[in-house]
């Protein structure tokens, strides 16, 4: 709502640092509520993580497709204020309404262990699954300051601009959700990752395209790219977190609201990175390279993860059958 205010500042350094301090507020904030929102759902809804992040999805996703439109409406009738006045009212009528709805999570008080965020990020594995949020979000966020130059060729509108970035979000709010049940059903969390990584792969090097393929620049295969995009960041996306909490469980921490606490917060911290390395680093390299050896690094670093997954599932299964070997030998003895 302060932000609202910022018009009626004076020009220069005052208002740069005003402005400069309410985002950072804004931002506070906003780690604060989406990190404990994912603390409430794994406690509340344990086995059915995924499922939960998935419905989460679909709604940030409406709120990324929607807000622009609501606001722009907002703006055209209600000037700089009214779009801010209206969120940041609709904002604390729902804080004040999860003070009473939300209720507390009962659960034995234990001291804060010592280390505890430094013996997760220990995790090899933890490393892996952070590494598929911020490709997925690197993947969402990169078309924000690029896509536009990138279709300019092609003369449309500003509405059809509009439609062709509803590809690659509408597409990953309504998948997100399947691939939560998928999850939660069948347990596949490295099955689909490596799945969104190779649909990944092959939606930036189509969108470039990439001179790997000698292809010419076409509209109708940039939106196809951009609806297997949206998809693909979704298979990325949902399964991490589950995945995530049950690693550190088989790890020996307890299934406490401070073990989700860290986990959410190194979650989110991973899918901010992509948020802040995709449309910064990734239009820096548009104007070096261009669109189509960008789109080229950002399959080569799918690729990359996708074989470090891969490998780590082939050791494990080895781990795993020499155990069982193990296993069955100290019951035949």
């Amino acid at each position: 709502m302060a932000f609202g205010f910022l018009n009626l500042l004076p020009p220069g350094p005052i208002f740069f640092w005003i402005s400069f301090a309410i985002r950072c507020a804004e931002a506070l904030g906003d780690a604060a509520f989406v990190t404990s929102s994912f603390v409430i759902s794994a406690k509340c809804f344990p086995g059915k993580i995924a499922t939960i992040v998935g419905i989460m999805e679909t709604f940030a996703g409406l709120g990324y497709t929607a807000g622009p439109v609501i606001g722009g409406i907002l703006y055209e009738y209600g000037g700089f204020q009214l779009p801010f006045f209206v969120l940041g009212g609709i904002m604390l009528f729902a804080s004040l309404c999860s003070i009473f709805i939300v209720e507390e999570i009962e659960e034995a008080s234990e001291p804060s262990t010592p280390g505890f965020l430094r013996g997760i990020l220990k995790i090899p594995f933890i490393w892996i699954l952070m590494s598929a949020v911020v490709l997925s979000s690197v993947s969402l966020y990169f078309l924000d300051p690029t896509l536009s130059d990138h279709v300019e060729p092609f003369g449309l509108s500003a509405t059809q601009v509009g439609l062709m970035f509803f590809l690659c979000g509408g597409i990953y709010t309504t998948t997100a959700p399947l691939w939560g049940l998928i999850v939660d059903k069948w347990r596949c969390y490295n099955t689909l990752m490596s799945f969104g990584a190779l649909a990944t792969i092959v939606s930036v090097m189509l969108l470039g395209p990439s001179p790997v393929f000698n292809i010419e620049k076409n509209l109708y295969i940039i939106g196809v790219s951009l609806a297997i995009m949206g998809m693909a960041a979704g298979a990325l996306y949902i399964p991490t977190f589950e995945k995530c909490v049950d690693t550190v469980k088989e790890h020996g921490y307890e299934d406490s609201t401070q073990t989700y606490g860290c986990v959410s917060g190194v979650f989110q911290s991973a899918w901010s990175s992509g948020a802040f390395i995709g449309p910064t680093l990734g239009a820096m390299s548009v104007d070096l390279i261009g669109f189509p050896w960008t789109t080229t690094i950002i399959a080569f670093f799918n690729l990359i993860f996708f074989i470090v997954l891969s490998f780590y599932q082939l050791n494990f299964r080895r781990i795993d059958s020499e155990k069982k070997h193990i296993q069955d030998k100290a019951i035949i003895y």
